[in-house]
């Protein structure tokens, strides 16, 4: 294995250590934690905190210069998830969060 094929793995790792910390947040709520641990580790600190690990991972790759780049948020993506959602409001499937704009 060289450096770009580690990072690689690196990159899948980690989007599955976010995918299954997001998975709890969906289960189990954003405020909830395991009950052996410290407060301050929230299912919402275990995203942020596996999203940032993702991030370090993906500054790497652009390190190797693997020609990934990333901005920090595609606008075209917002678009597109902010159409589907106003779909599925219109359909029923998702609801409005309380306070929410």
């Amino acid at each position: 294995m060289n450096k770009t094929e580690h990072i690689l793995a690196c990159i899948i790792e980690e989007c599955a250590e976010v995918q299954q910390a997001a998975t709890k947040a969906l289960r189990f709520g954003l405020e909830d934690r395991y009950p052996d641990r410290p407060p301050n580790t929230s299912n919402r600190q275990d995203i942020i905190s596996e999203l940032a690990d993702l991030r370090a991972v993906m500054d790497m790759a652009c390190g190797l210069g693997l020609g990934i780049w990333m901005p920090l948020a595609n606008p075209d993506k917002r678009k597109k998830v902010g159409k589907w959602m106003a779909h599925a409001v219109g359909t029923g499937a998702l609801v409005e969060d309380e306070g929410s704009d």
